[in-house]
């Protein structure tokens, strides 16, 4: 009995080697899972997750009075987005200027308005565009503009009809009730640019030249609310 005892305390031999093996055999699945384990975590320490990039809240939206009838136009519907432009007037000796406008309009209707306003003064031998502090300046600054041709010297509006005819805003100032303000005024950037948002409300007659009388004809906008951005 006592080589049997001895052995399973290992004394002789008995029962070690079944000892060893299974020992080895516990060392080396430890040793795979602690592997596993450091792979695993190596990847989820090396991923980047990146930082949200900043973007304009950008909101365009129209309703107002046409020749009598109420006019709502709204993004995404109908496929109605907003866009802005620039007209950059450089003066050969004078000081250089930008109108900028903005445009509400749809790929599946002709119908569309644009408003636009200047003029933004800059010197086009040092910068292509109106710095950014003047661009915010003077639309914080404009905010009861006078009607004006093209918005070269004040405020414009162009309006496209559903049977695609053109009708524009002058600085003739026929319309009693004429007016032009802008509320909510705000600057804000990206990496696509920088803009100024704002409300504006108007009142006047915008005009077009009638083909088959040769006569210009006029179109009263009432209680017209545009919300939208003009960008630099």
């Amino acid at each position: 009995m006592r080589n049997l005892v001895d052995g399973i305390n290992g004394s002789d031999g008995f029962i070690t080697p079944f000892l060893i093996d299974t020992t080895m055999k516990y060392f080396k699945l430890t040793a795979q899972f602690l592997a596993l384990a450091v792979v695993f975590y190596s990847c989820n320490k090396h991923e980047v997750i990146p930082a949200p990039v900043p973007k304009a809240d950008l909101e365009t939206h129209f309703i107002g009075t046409i020749g009598g009838s109420e006019v709502e136009l709204t993004e995404n519907v109908n496929g109605y987005s907003g866009s802005s432009d620039a007209d950059f007037i450089i003066s050969a000796g004078g000081v250089d200027s930008a109108v900028y406008y903005s445009t509400f309009s749809s790929n599946l209707s002709s119908l569309a308005i644009t408003i636009g306003h200047g003029s933004v003064e800059f010197d086009n031998g040092s910068s292509s565009s109106p710095t950014l502090s003047a661009f915010n300046n003077f639309y914080n600054n404009n905010l009861t503009p006078m009607f004006s041709t093209n918005g070269k010297n004040g405020f414009t509006v162009t309006y496209v009809d559903g049977n695609n005819r053109t009708w524009q805003s002058n600085e003739d100032h026929l319309y009693p009730g004429e007016s032009v303000e802008y509320t909510n005024v705000s600057q804000e950037s990206d990496n696509t640019g920088d803009y100024t948002k704002y409300t504006v409300t108007f009142n006047t007659y915008v005009y077009s030249f009638n083909v088959v009388t040769g006569m210009v004809d006029q179109l009263l906008i009432t209680d017209a609310v545009y919300k939208g951005w003009y960008k630099r």
